[in-house]
């Protein structure tokens, strides 16, 4: 931005110089006038063909100086406008940006939270299917009075029975809960 300034600054200096050079030479034309008047009357031909030539060279130059400054003028302006519209289009491209990385985050922090829930949900099921199987691994053992497991995982014989329970419902339970939060946490990337 500071460059797009320092751009118009200069541009607003140029057109200042400009106008008190275009002044000047309106002054110099008048000069000019009255001095070819003053000198009719006071020089020779030759004298005032001199002076003439003089100042119409002074004049040239000057004229030359203000066409040059126009140019100049032109010439920032059109860089300016240039660098305004660079200016714009970056802003847009950030903007842009901005939105998608936005975007992206949430659809991450969604995603997290479904994953979450849908292991909270998963361990809830794995825990209502724990108690269930040591309700009826209890109620087995009560009503057969034959081998089971107490909540510790230590054997329970009775009667002679030589079985292992329903031990092996949870550890299914188990991996199904250990492979669901794989799929979801760690989701194969496109």
């Amino acid at each position: 931005m500071e460059v797009a300034n320092g751009v118009v600054s200069k541009i607003e200096a140029l057109e200042r110089e400009n106008a008190s050079k275009k002044d000047e030479i309106q002054k110099l034309r008048k000069e000019i006038d009255s001095l070819r008047r003053d000198r009719e009357a006071e020089t020779s031909a030759a004298e005032e063909a001199r002076s003439a030539a003089a100042l119409r060279k002074v004049l040239e130059e000057k004229e030359c100086r203000v066409r040059f400054l126009e140019r100049e003028a032109k010439s920032l302006k059109r860089k300016n406008a240039e660098s305004e519209m660079k200016v714009r289009n970056l802003e847009r491209r950030l903007g842009v940006l901005e939105v998608r990385e936005s975007e992206e985050r949430s659809k991450r922090v969604r995603a997290e939270e479904e994953t979450k829930e849908k292991v909270g949900e998963r361990e809830r099921e794995i825990e209502v299917l724990r108690q269930r199987i040591e309700d009826l691994e209890k109620a087995r053992v009560a009503e057969k009075g034959g081998v089971g497991f107490r909540e510790e995982g230590e054997r329970v014989e009775g009667k002679g029975k030589k079985e292992f329970g329903l031990v092996w419902p949870v550890v299914a339970a188990g991996c199904g809960a250990v492979a669901a939060v794989f799929y979801l946490c760690f989701p194969k990337r496109r």
